[in-house]
């Protein structure tokens, strides 16, 4: 499993690999949470209304600005477990004895998660700045004074607007969203694995006639498990940050005010806005992003005995 894996594979570019694979499979149609979340005047009341909205600019109305997300979530999950791989096996080599490990592998786990989220935090905000610019109500047009609306085309009317300071818009409410709930997401993953390798039904799916030491059951379950319980923590601040990206005009002055400002409009339930929609999406999400992983993890490590056994 992860955490395993992780203390067998010690090259260091190990993790950067695994989360490049792990990012090919989360390419998804993921329009809905951002349009849901964005709507400030009304326009949109739910995922059917938003739904149906998006067809009417025909189907690929779901997949606006996925090309962005295509050439960017591969990178961020690669530096985000790379990170948190290296990041544990270091917090692991302080430890005095196995012992003193073994106790301290979940705090362990929830520290490295957390100090990956917070780096990556910083590569991520622009990203996530040009894929909400892209995706929200006030992007539908796919035209800007006669020409054709881009990723690149968005970064410079950003920088031309707000300077460099403007790719960071939402860093913020962005970091309440990625810090502490990566270590969550980290540690969750693992206590879903601890607990589900106990159960009298997944040890009698032990056998993998593939050869793989992956099991399927178990990682699909923990990453689900994981990634709904991190969400849960961080939708409010998920919505603030999708407003303030969204906010081109600038009406919001910080994270404080934009809650004040959305709930005098629309009351508490707006900082939950697209709620049911993100944590539906968490489940397949997460799942393939673990699945992916560990699957790398498991060809990197053929590949390294691979190049042991020829330089023998």
């Amino acid at each position: 499993m992860l955490w395993w894996s992780l203390r067998r594979v010690g090259g260091p570019s190990a993790g950067h690999d695994q989360g490049m694979a792990a990012g090919i499979q989360l390419l998804r149609p993921d329009g809905h949470p951002s349009d849901l979340q964005a709507q400030q005047w009304g326009k949109w009341l739910g995922a059917q209304r938003t739904g149906r909205s998006a067809i009417l600019f025909k189907i690929n109305g779901f997949y606006r600005g996925m090309f962005f997300p295509f050439i960017s979530t591969g990178a961020i999950n690669s530096l985000l477990f790379g990170i948190y791989g290296n990041h544990l096996r270091q917090l692991r080599k302080v430890c005095h004895s196995d012992y003193q490990r073994e106790q301290l592998e979940y705090h362990n786990m929830f520290l490295a998660g957390s100090v990956a989220g917070f780096v990556q935090s910083f590569i991520a905000c622009p990203m996530e700045l040009i894929k909400v610019r892209l995706q929200t109500q006030c992007y539908y047009n796919d035209y800007l004074y006669g020409q054709r609306r881009t990723a690149f085309g968005t970064f410079k009317r950003i920088i031309k607007a707000d300077g460099l300071s403007g790719l960071y818009r939402g860093l913020l409410p962005m970091m309440c969203r990625d810090v502490l709930p990566y270590g969550i997401y980290m540690l969750a993953y693992r206590q879903g694995v601890d607990y589900l390798n106990k159960r009298d039904f997944v040890r009698k799916r032990r056998s993998h006639p593939d050869g793989s030491n992956v099991n399927l059951l178990i990682t699909t379950l923990a990453g689900a498990w994981a990634g709904v319980i991190s969400w849960v923590c961080v939708i409010p601040f998920d919505v603030v940050k999708t407003l303030m990206q969204a906010d081109e005009n600038h009406k919001f002055r910080g994270i404080f005010h934009c809650v004040k400002v959305n709930y005098r409009a629309y009351g508490w339930r707006s900082i939950f806005r697209g709620s049911w929609m993100l944590v539906a999406r968490a489940v397949p999400f997460n799942a393939a992003t673990f699945l992916g992983y560990e699957y790398a993890l498991e060809w990197c490590q053929m590949y390294d005995k691979g190049g042991l056994v020829a330089s023998d």
